[in-house]
């Protein structure tokens, strides 16, 4: 079995493909966790728990999904953009409006969409595998919001076009591609902020 392993690592080192280079441009695909989703599923988890909040509140979201595009400015740095969204909903079965003292029983559905765009430049560590591409990142951007109530009261209704946004700045602790031969590859990233914290993805060498 060491053997075998020893054997698979060596051919894998043996391959003579290369990572991203100067000039290179590299498109991928990512899903990954947020620290925004993972709060609002443990809010949901603790309103599930009650007996009572339960039949009252509910919801769920999706991972957040996310494109990017990648250029080589040098053997060492590149340049790209991301841009992600993630989705939240949220239920209310039965609530008491008072609103100019009239009280309405109204059930609302929200939809949140978090939408984030930014600048991504990334410095490349040199390894000895010309397949593996290992690398760290500084993402600034700005995360925005859009919401939607659906109601039958219809000032609620009136709240559907709410949203707001922020700046944003994170970095990825660590990230890697791995090719499969000259344009295919996975990736993976460890970050400490917006839009995810972790992800992983395929991608395109073009």
């Amino acid at each position: 079995m060491t053997k075998s392993i020893t054997l698979l690592i060596t051919i894998l080192l043996s391959f003579n493909l290369s990572a991203q280079q100067e000039k290179e441009s590299v498109i991928g695909i990512n899903v990954g966790g947020s620290f925004t989703g993972a709060t609002y599923r443990l809010a949901l988890t603790i309103v599930e728990d009650d007996s009572i909040a339960s039949n009252l509140v509910g919801g769920s979201n999706t991972p957040v999904m996310a494109l990017s595009f990648d250029y080589g400015v040098n053997d060492q740095f590149s340049i790209g953009a991301l841009a992600s969204i993630q989705h939240f909903t949220a239920d209310i079965n039965e609530v008491d409006i008072n609103f100019l003292d009239t009280t309405v029983i109204s059930g609302i559905t929200t939809n949140f969409n978090r939408f984030y765009i930014g600048v991504v430049p990334r410095y490349r560590y040199t390894t000895n595998n010309d397949r593996l591409e290992l690398y760290s990142a500084a993402r600034v951007g700005f995360i925005f919001w859009s919401t939607n109530f659906d109601s039958e009261n219809s000032r609620i209704d009136a709240l559907k076009g709410f949203g707001g946004g922020r700046p944003a700045f994170s970095l990825v602790a660590i990230g890697g591609r791995y090719y499969f031969d000259n344009h295919f590859g996975v990736n993976f990233e460890l970050a400490t902020g917006a839009p995810f914290l972790a992800s992983i993805g395929l991608n395109y060498k073009l």
